[in-house]
């Protein structure tokens, strides 16, 4: 049985809102547990964190906090918070203090495929839209990629540049998981990070978009940190 003492927050990536974690969603809530999907605006990682704060407020227990891409660096900065019991990484960033989205980025293997970032408009990235569906999402149907690129949130600049203060995985139990076909954060980029936390790590096939493909397979090391 699932241990539904615990509220499961789902926090976002950078380009995309919280609606993509609908199927996870789903999966956790069928069996019980209490799920809370934060919005962010993606502007700037310490308005990101003080949103996560202000819902891990407002709960009347532990929680397990889990973050997709850039929400991997949110809930590294928010996750010091005292109702999160366990950290879930999926294909996430994992910043320690003083390192930011940008810094690992810079330390990513250059000889695969490279995201397509467009240069930046007044302050705010978006992907190429053209390249979408092979970078970010390859495994949806063309209809599912082609509505997460046309449905784009912009991602500050000042999001991906700004450092982490404290490393919440230094001192809570993390989770990861290892995506092998993901073209946005390389596999090899993703092993480095989780073994550096020490994190129990789960390994599955599948793009960027996981938590939107694969659900179920999400939710499963989410029970797992859970449990």
């Amino acid at each position: 049985m699932p241990s539904t003492d615990k509220t499961v927050v789902l926090v976002h990536g950078g380009f995309v809102d919280g609606s993509g974690w609908r199927g996870v969603y789903d999966e956790l809530t069928r069996d019980g547990y209490r799920v809370r999907v934060v919005q962010n605006a993606t502007k700037s990682l310490g308005d990101d964190a003080a949103t996560v704060k202000t819902v891990l407020d407002d709960l009347d227990g532990p929680a397990v906090l889990v973050g997709h891409s850039y929400g991997g660096a949110v809930i590294t900065e928010a996750g010091l918070h005292e109702a999160v019991t366990a950290l879930v990484y999926i294909t996430a960033f994992a910043p320690d203090k003083g390192e930011s989205v940008n810094s690992l980025i810079a330390t990513f293997p250059q000889d695969g495929p490279q995201p397509p970032i467009l240069p930046p408009r007044e302050g705010y990235l978006f992907l190429d839209r053209a390249k979408f569906h092979d970078s970010f999402a390859g495994d949806l149907s063309d209809a599912d990629a082609a509505f997460l690129a046309d449905s784009q949130v912009p991602w500050g600049v000042d999001a991906l540049g700004t450092t982490i203060t404290e490393a919440a995985w230094r001192v809570k139990p993390s989770w990861y998981l290892q995506v092998t076909e993901d073209r946005m954060i390389p596999p090899a980029a993703q092993r480095s990070m989780a073994e550096r936390m020490g994190a129990t790590v789960r390994e599955t096939p599948g793009s960027h978009a996981v938590y939107v493909s694969r659900p179920a397979t999400v939710a499963e090391i989410i029970r797992a940190a859970a449990q």
